[in-house]
C-alpha cells in the first residue's frame, strides 16, 4: 500500500511539472497517465510470464491446478517473481489513481 501511496505522490508531482511546463489540459494529462498504466500493466504481465516460464517452468500454464485456480497462480510468494516486477504493477495502480482522483475531487467539491 504504501508503494501505491508513493507512486501517486510521484506521479502527481511529475503531472503537474508536465501540465505546466507543456501547457496541457487536465484531460490530456489524464489521459497520459491512462497510458501509462496501461503500459506499466502490459509490461508487468510479460515479466510475471517470463520469469515464471524461466524459473519454474511447471507452473507457467494456464490450466487450473484446484478449482478455480490456475497453475501459475500457485507461485505467488515463492520469490520465482522478482519484487521489482510487482512494484511495476503497482505503479500501474498509482497512475490510474493519479489520473482518475482529480476528477473525483473535481466532480464532488461543490
Amino acid at each position: 500500500m504504501k508503494e501505491i501511496i508513493a507512486g501517486v505522490f510521484v506521479f502527481a508531482i511529475a503531472a503537474m511539472q508536465v501540465t505546466r511546463y507543456f501547457g496541457l489540459e487536465k484531460w490530456q494529462v489524464s489521459l497520459g497517465l491512462v497510458g501509462l498504466a496501461a503500459c506499466f500493466y502490459i509490461l508487468n504481465i510479460i515479466l510475471i510470464q517470463y520469469f515464471i516460464k524461466k524459473r519454474a517452468p511447471d507452473f507457467a500454464s494456464s490450466q487450473e491446478a484446484f478449482p478455480d485456480v490456475q497453475k501459475w497462480e500457485l507461485t505467488a510468494g515463492l520469490g520465482i517473481v522478482p519484487k521489482w516486477v510487482s512494484l511495476i504493477g503497482l505503479l500501474a495502480i498509482s497512475a490510474i489513481v493519479t489520473a482518475i482522483l482529480p476528477w473525483v475531487i473535481t466532480f464532488l467539491s461543490p
